[in-house]
Order: C-alpha cells, then structure tokens, then sequence
C-alpha cells in the first residue's frame, strides 16, 4: 500500500483515528505526530482528497529518521519513481522544518529540482505551479519527502470574521462522538460551520440550529445542506438564553461554539456562561452532553462547577493563533 502523511488542527492526535478509521476503510496509521498522522492505504487517493478534517496531504516517497536531519542529506538520499506522462506539467520543490518554510542552498534547491525533472515530465515554476513537492524536518526525528496531493483551498482569508473553519467542526463532531439517531443543537449557529458537518456527515434524528442575528438565520436558510433536508433541521432566529422552540429535556447533545468575549460586547463573560449553561440544562436529556469551544478556559470551568457540572474530557488547541479549549461536559440533573 502507498504511504501517506496529512496534516491537521493541533490537540486533535486523541481523535484524529477514529476519524480516519471512520471515512477511510483499510487505513492502517503508522504514526500520529503533533498536527500529523502518518499512514498507509491501499484505497482511491481521491478519498483522501475528499476528507475535509485534513489541512494538506502528501503521498510520501521516502521517510528519514534521525536526531541530525538535514535538507542536504535528505536531497541526496532522496528518489521519486519513473513517470513520463505525455502532459507536460510544472513543479516546484519546497522546504517546511517544524511547520515553517525555511530557504536553502542553491546547490540544494537545484539538486531537488534535477532529481524529479530527470524522473518525470515536468519543468520548474517557481512561482506558479501546478504541482509541488515537499521536503519535511518534524521536531520528532523524523522527515518525509512526498508530493503535495490536497492543499488547504479555505483560509483565513476566505472565511467570514468569526467563522469557523470547517476541518474544525468536523473535528469537534469526531470528539463528541456523534450517535445514530441523537437529537442535536448548536444554540450559537453563526455561519453554519458544525451543522453543515453534522448533516453532511450523520445520519441523525434531528437539529436545532439557532442563531439571535436575523441576517446570519436568513443566510442559514438559504444554506442548500439544510434545503435539502428540511424534516431534519429546524432553524431558528433565538437567543441561546431561552431556545424557545426546543422542549425540556428533548436534546442528546449540544454542540457549539458561543461567544468568547473578546470581540462581542459582553460585560461579564462568566456570569454570560453560567446563564448559557443554565439555558442548556433545561434541554438536555439527564444523559445529554454539551460540547462547546472557548478560549477562555478559566471562565468555562468555573460556570460549569457553578452550574454542577463536570469536564468529561477536554483537549487544547489552537484557533486563528490562539489558546483554546474543546470541553465535553455533564450536568446532574
């Protein structure tokens, strides 16, 4: 089988098997690194391509391992496999130590490019090309060369200020463990990034999915993930503080990602959290479980002890940059 290395949203190493294991059929994982997983699979490479909880992935040629690796060794050592397709295409070599693009030598950067030029029918393009290769040093001891196969299409740029990446919210469906059949809520739907996941990904009972911005919920209408499957997904323009149209004790799991504070006008983020989870305690069913994302991990430990819940799990990670936290939590009700 060929191997394969794909990277993804750091913290996520505890799930990221479940969720290979899950969309991949035959996956074996080699390794698991920080924001990486190592792998082979003998399946279509365009089913890799496909999964949206991957950033970039690469079919690997050749792995090197070792306390002193170096982009020259690595070059030197360094082979592709005969390929002369009639298409005449363009390639670039890159370089990435640690996560960061680093320059090299001439004599090393020119002797990548005669390597993969002389192996297949391809000229360089710097700047522009239609394909790329990667020479990767990880802070394990550990290095790859392979070619790029998907890169990360949405970026910063791309989203909506305050929107969450959706590699991101599959990622946190793959940590809550979604059901067969469960009934969920996302009370802070925003742009839609965890329902889309959720119905584009289970086969669930139904979906709330609410929002207080009239402008976000008319988006959120008009979303043809949900068009397409109005009997399972009920959206609403609510405050996440009341959620009129969703029963007492009728919800398995909320899932969701509410205001952090930091760029809201909210005076006290704390007692705005307490309330919040006092709001989800009515919906839940007494087994039902919250999954929330925030930054402030301080203010959401204290609300749920002040509400009497417990953390059943939580894992760090980073979103645009900064610190923050995925928290299971439970209530006793």
């Amino acid at each position: 089988m060929a191997e394969y290395i794909s990277s993804f949203i750091t913290g996520f190493d505890s799930v990221i098997g479940v969720a290979m294991t899950r969309s991949l059929p035959g996956v074996k994982i080699l390794n698991v690194y920080d924001g990486l997983v190592y792998y082979s699979y003998g399946g279509n490479v365009q089913n890799i391509n496909h999964l949206s909880f991957f950033n970039n992935s690469f079919l690997v040629y050749k792995t090197y391992k070792g306390s002193s690796l170096s982009f020259d060794k690595m070059v030197s050592q360094a082979s592709i496999p005969v390929d002369r397709g009639k298409r005449l295409e363009t390639f670039r070599v890159r370089f990435s130590k640690e996560n960061q693009f680093v320059k090299v030598g001439k004599q090393t950067a020119f002797g990548a490019e005669k390597i993969i030029s002389n192996k297949i029918n391809m000229k360089v393009d710097r700047v522009n090309p239609q394909n790329e290769y990667w020479f990767i040093i990880r802070s394990e001891n550990i290095g790859f060369f392979g070619k790029l196969l998907r890169k990360r299409k949405i970026t910063e740029k791309t989203l909506h200020k305050g929107e969450l990446r959706p590699e991101l919210a599959l990622l946190m469906c793959v940590f809550a463990g979604i059901k067969h059949n469960e009934i969920l809520c996302d009370p802070f739907a925003g742009y839609g990034a965890i329902p889309i996941q959720v119905i584009q990904s289970y086969r669930i009972a139904k979906m709330y999915v609410c929002d207080n911005d009239k402008n976000l919920v008319d988006r959120l209408n008009n979303i043809d993930t949900f068009k397409h499957c109005v009997c399972k997904v009920s959206i609403k323009c609510e405050d996440a503080m009341q959620l009129e149209s969703v029963k007492d004790n009728e919800i398995s799991l909320i899932i969701t990602d509410p205001p952090w504070g930091y760029y809201e006008n909210i005076p006290n983020i704390e007692e705005f959290y307490n309330s919040m989870f006092r709001s989800f305690k009515r919906i839940l069913k007494a087994e039902g479980r919250v999954v929330v994302l925030s930054a402030r991990k301080n203010e959401i430990v204290a609300a749920v002890k002040n509400e009497k819940g417990y953390i059943i799990k939580h894992i760090d990670t980073l979103v645009n940059g900064k610190k923050a936290g995925i928290y299971m939590v439970q209530f006793n009700k």
